[in-house]
């Protein structure tokens, strides 16, 4: 490898697992991301970068809608929309790209006129060593960023870790609440999450140069992504929601949050050194349905603390909560939101939340 100038490899590859891992360790300093190939060969592109352990997509998504339906020319690339390297742009485009830890650790170019930092909880500690260096990777998003570009942090420990590191970037200070009456024409911005990835799309999208008229104009019909909180069908006074986008404990307790009388499907495979912690959410739950492959796991979780039924797969899930639901005469929300990756009996969350649509429809005949 010595006379190659640089390694790109594919994030979803951890280099302590690599087939050749003495060698890629070795040329560390060569190796490069599809990001870093995008920003050495756009140069002139203006892009807003986004990482975060919750809510990239939907934030991403939420610019890209305000921006286009205010005449911007925007593309939508990285962890969403296109693969990165198929995106032609021009100076006049911006560029939104949704940036992995995977990625972010491995890249060496990146520099976002826009980075944004939405939150940072344990995630992904099965391919990061630990948490400092998961989050070492996500301020990465930083570390090229000029004086003229900004940096958009809303939690206090998150500004201070960005202070000491004495980024060059102009810090802006997302609030937690942006202006009253910003999220009244749109259900499903009213989720506790998804107003604070408002925060953070209203306030880029005003530094862009939209106004608020035309920012509340704009999110009138923005319509939220497929798995993240997906209220699919209302059967009398119960809500499905398909939360299957949820992959940890942390990403559940939103949904938990928000809701009450909750039949809440979950399981899978559990993130490293994750935990369920129920106490401010106990009294919204009435039973958990179980399933996947470490269902001892959720049991020792759930025990002893809420009623749950051990179902294996999301069939028996599906069909042992409608049993249930015959007796339920009040407001009910069957929650399908995992807590945990998919893959011991998914290809991934996408097919993992199609199927529970599909598999409600055709009980709740």
């Amino acid at each position: 490898m010595n006379n190659i100038d640089f390694i790109v490899l594919s994030p979803g590859i951890n280099l302590n697992n690599a087939l050749l891992k003495s060698k890629l360790i070795k040329n560390k300093k060569k190796i490069i991301t599809d990001l870093d190939l995008f920003y050495l060969f756009n140069p002139e592109a203006k892009t807003i970068g986004i990482t975060g352990t919750n809510g990239k997509s939907t934030t991403c998504k939420i610019i890209h809608h305000i921006l286009k339906k205010n005449g911007y020319q925007v593309k939508l690339g990285g962890n969403i929309g296109k693969p990165i390297l198929d995106i032609l742009c021009n100076s006049n485009t911006i560029v939104i790209i949704e940036m992995s830890s995977f990625q972010l650790a491995y890249s060496k170019f990146i520099k976002p006129n826009f980075g944004v930092l939405l939150n940072l909880s344990i995630d992904h500690l099965d391919w990061h060593r630990n948490f400092s260096d998961y989050k070492n990777s996500k301020f990465k998003i930083f570390f090229n960023q000029g004086k003229f570009d900004k940096a958009y942090i809303s939690s206090q420990a998150l500004i201070k870790f960005f202070k000491n590191e004495k980024f060059h970037s102009k810090l802006i200070k997302v609030p937690k609440k942006i202006s009253p009456n910003s999220n009244k024409f749109n259900e499903y911005l009213n989720f506790k999450p998804n107003l604070q990835n408002l925060n953070f799309a209203y306030r880029i999208s005003r530094d862009i140069g939209v106004n608020h008229a035309s920012i509340l104009k704009s999110l009138r019909d923005f319509k939220g992504l497929k798995h993240r909180y997906e209220i699919f069908l209302r059967k009398k006074n119960i809500s499905f929601i398909n939360d299957s986008k949820a992959t940890s404990f942390k990403s559940s307790e939103y949904s938990l949050e928000a809701n009450k009388n909750i039949y809440w499907i979950l399981g899978g495979l559990p993130k490293k050194g994750d935990k369920i912690r129920l106490t401010k959410f106990q009294r919204n739950i009435n039973r958990c349905y179980i399933i996947g492959k470490k269902t001892a796991f959720f049991v020792n979780q759930l025990r002893n603390k809420i009623k749950y039924t051990v179902s294996n797969n999301l069939k028996s899930a599906v069909i042992n909560l409608f049993k249930d639901l015959k007796f339920e005469n009040g407001r009910a929300v069957v929650l399908f939101s995992p807590a945990s990756a998919s893959y011991d009996q998914f290809k991934n969350f996408e097919q993992r939340g199609d199927i529970f649509k599909k598999l409600v429809k055709l009980y709740a005949k």
